[in-house]
């Protein structure tokens, strides 16, 4: 009876008729009420149906009787993921790596860490495995800590291997271009598929095409990446650089403000709209991007101030920037300029 049940729940299962896999499961369940295997069925068909919370209730269940059920940790830190809840589903697959010591379930916590933003515990995972894959996690994890010289040290070793990947070929490319080395990307762009429509790779190969001057086939590999992750304000800022290097000032205006209005405290997204209102004279637009204090927002802030004839102001910034950076020729020029524009003849 109950065997002729589970089959029944299984195949109505594997046509997505998962209200009626439950149902069935339910049956089975009332015959064998301490079945494990058979909470984790019902749970998984929630989860399937998306109704996470009925699944996690199951999976808590199965849990409570067996703390260390791989298959419902997996099924919970699969709904974590789902929901992006990070610190959660880190923390279980630790728990699942703790279990199995299983080099899949170790890859499994470096890439959730990595997912979290948890880039210095990724650096500082002590790992004696050799194997390319935790090589990519900690190369990634050094990358996005700017640490791009030792990201490139890892991802070597991973190629030592013979591994050569989409993941791993896009991610050196990535480390070249920002140590760069913008030369050695340039034959990057035949390792993915011409028509590739993943935005990080298309990404890349923008930037690429950006630095060649190619600009039409940048624009276009930008756009594909907007297209698939519209909320990407990256993908928007160098749309925009795109433009200005072309001299399109309005769409370049049009793209950066969608950067920004993405990310609104980016202060390197405002520091081009600025330097772009400069260009065009806009001095007091300029400014109002301007409301940062590093080195480089400074700098034009003083250089706006010189050219909007405010030599007193200017030459008091100046001052202060070139304390910092003594050698700047920048700095000493306008210094120049305005001791001469305040000399009494």
């Amino acid at each position: 009876m109950i065997k002729n049940l589970i089959q029944e729940a299984f195949l109505l299962k594997s046509k997505g008729y998962y209200k009626h896999a439950i149902e069935v499961f339910y049956k089975a369940l009332e015959l064998d009420n301490n079945s494990l295997e058979l909470l984790l069925e019902i749970a998984d068909a929630y989860y399937l149906l998306g109704e996470t919370e009925h699944s996690i209730g199951y999976i808590e269940r199965v849990l409570e009787k067996d703390p260390a059920h791989v298959s419902a940790l997996k099924l919970l830190q699969k709904i974590f993921v789902n929901n992006e809840a990070w610190a959660d589903a880190v923390k279980t697959a630790q728990s699942i790596f703790g279990i199995t010591q299983k080099d899949e379930d170790l890859i499994s916590v470096l890439s959730l860490l990595n997912r979290a933003g948890c880039y210095d515990e990724v650096v500082n995972f002590v790992s004696e495995k050799d194997m390319p894959s935790v090589f990519y996690e900690y190369a990634f994890a050094k990358f996005m800590l700017k640490d791009y010289s030792s990201a490139l040290e890892y991802v070597n070793r991973a190629l030592k291997d013979g591994v050569e990947n989409d993941a791993l070929m896009l991610l050196k490319g990535k480390i070249l271009f920002k140590l760069n080395r913008k030369d050695e990307c340039v034959e990057y762009l035949n390792k993915f598929k011409k028509d590739s429509k993943n935005p990080d790779e298309c990404c890349f190969k923008g930037l690429v095409y950006q630095y060649l001057g190619e600009y039409k086939k940048a624009l276009e590999n930008f756009k594909i990446a907007i297209k698939a992750f519209p909320n990407h304000d990256e993908y928007y800022y160098n749309c925009a650089s795109t433009y200005f290097k072309m001299g399109d000032m309005q769409s370049a205006k049009k793209y950066y403000n969608l950067a920004i209005s993405l990310s609104p405290d980016n202060q390197t997204y405002h520091f081009a709209l600025a330097n772009l209102y400069y260009s065009e004279r806009q001095y007091k637009r300029a400014l109002g991007e301007l409301n940062y204090d590093f080195f480089e927002a400074r700098l034009l802030k003083a250089i706006i101030l010189y050219d909007s004839g405010y030599f007193a102001i200017a030459k008091k910034e100046l001052e202060l920037l070139s304390k910092e950076a003594p050698d700047n020729h920048l700095i000493s020029e306008y210094k120049s300029r305005i001791e001469q524009e305040l000399r009494l003849n």
